[in-house]
């Protein structure tokens, strides 16, 4: 018997001694360092970076065709021919193989003065997708951060949940040293002594399991990260909420600030530049036209020995399109059907994300509720706990009271524990659905 209580102090001593030591090895990690940390490797925030350069490359006036382009071209041929040339005056002139030599060279400019706007709407659809791949970075940074956190805090709660179990460890094991103790004088039985040993190994064994769970947690948050999965840290424990914000201030910031919403107020802008352009495809087009050419011409035969001519060339050239099968008229059409769904879905994602918050804040009040009752009822079990104990150690109750009275205690610890992790996590959901930033 002397020899089983020695085992089970060890193992148990021997779990916590590893815990502690193991946890204040390593290096704090906190919320706010571990969404820094995602966001700077995560790899899609890293791809959208890259399409959010590739936007801000884009955006030119070159690309929106506001600017001449300047092409040269250059030409040199060589032809040889039978030629027979019959005169008006009866005299006839021919040449076998005679050659004819040419070459041309010219600069020439194209600049389009009026396309009805186009290149002015085409300017601000540019400004307008570069906007959008900055926007859907942050919301992919938004969803990210959101993430990260929500599993941080998810950690907390199971390092909580485990030192809770870690404390019902302690517990048992100081019962079954008070039973040893009373049996050693006769006050209790061979049946307690067994009923809480058997307490302690059940407890044991579940704290065993919850480190292996924490460790695997662990691993999977590190690969969230995109850090070595096996690099050790340790979470900040606090659990508390700090949210004080009204639910009207929470739709008010989500209409404004909300990732979504800004995407569709884009997608609406460029509906809208879309249906400009086809509208400037009703109106004539001017073009500046400037050419600089050099030619040659030298032939064996003929009234020209030679030409050569040096100079420039510019005009204007306007165009105006009659009849197209009324495909602009259908395209006109068909933008304004666009520019409207895109509004209708504006709406649909307003409607939905204010009624999400509202839901999800009831459920935060709530769970404010009921993690203020948690903690009530914990403290009051916390003190029958104490009493059961000192009345079982005076020998005025069972070893069955004060073991149901240590269990209603550690319950209501995780209970507790529970309540202030899903609280938080209605926190960080409803921040999330307000578009309030969660990174820095």
């Amino acid at each position: 018997m002397k020899r089983s209580q020695l085992l089970n102090n060890i193992i148990c001593l021997s779990l916590i001694l590893f815990t502690i030591s193991s946890s204040y090895a390593q290096p704090l990690l906190r919320v706010e360092d571990a969404v820094k940390v995602g966001l700077e490797k995560n790899f899609n925030i890293q791809i959208l970076r890259q399409q959010e350069q590739i936007a801000i490359n884009n955006n030119t006036p070159a690309r929106a065709g506001m600017t001449p382009t300047v092409n040269t071209t250059g030409t040199v041929s060589y032809a040889i021919n039978n030629t027979q040339q019959n005169f008006f005056n009866g005299e006839t002139r021919g040449a076998p193989n005679a050659g004819t030599f040419n070459t041309r060279l010219a600069v020439e400019a194209l600049w389009t003065l009026y396309d009805g706007w186009r290149m002015y709407a085409a300017r601000d659809r540019l400004t307008a997708f570069e906007q959008q791949s900055r926007a859907l970075t942050t919301a992919q940074m938004q969803a990210v951060a959101a993430n990260i956190t929500l599993s941080y805090y998810n950690i907390v709660q199971l390092e909580r949940t485990t030192d809770n179990l870690r404390y019902a460890v302690r517990l048992d094991r100081d019962l079954l040293n008070l039973v040893q103790a009373k049996k050693t004088i006769g006050s209790a039985t061979g049946l307690e002594l067994l009923q809480s040993r058997s307490r302690l190994t059940a407890d044991s064994a579940r704290l065993v399991q919850q480190e292996a769970d924490i460790r695997r947690l662990y691993m999977a948050f590190n690969q969230l990260l995109n850090r070595p999965v096996d690099e050790p840290f340790r979470v900040d424990t606090t659990l508390a909420s700090q949210m004080v914000i009204s639910v009207d201030e929470l739709v008010q910031n989500a209409k404004q600030s909300h990732p979504d919403i800004i995407l569709s107020k884009l997608d609406q802008q460029i509906a809208s530049l879309n249906t400009r352009e086809i509208k400037g495809t009703f109106k004539p087009e001017l073009d500046l036209t400037a050419n600089l050419n050099y030619s040659y011409q030298r032939n064996a035969v003929g009234l020209i020995l030679s030409n050569r001519n040096l100079g420039p060339v510019v005009g204007l050239t306007a165009r105006y399109p009659i009849y197209d099968g009324h495909l602009r008229k259908q395209n006109l059409a068909n933008a304004k059907i666009a520019e409207e769904n895109v509004k209708l879905r504006q709406d649909e994602l307003l409607y939905t994300l204010e009624a999400q918050i509202r839901t999800r804040y009831a459920d935060y009040q709530s769970l404010k509720q009921l993690r203020d009752l948690e903690d009530a009822n914990l403290r009051v079990t916390v003190d029958q706990a104490n009493l059961a104990r000192e009345l079982y150690r005076l020998g005025k109750i069972t070893n069955f009271e004060v073991r149901e009275s240590t269990l209603l205690e550690v319950q209501a610890r995780d209970r507790a524990i529970q309540a202030g992790f899903r609280l938080k996590q209605a926190e960080i959901e409803l921040l999330d659905l307000a578009g309030m930033k969660m990174f820095q």
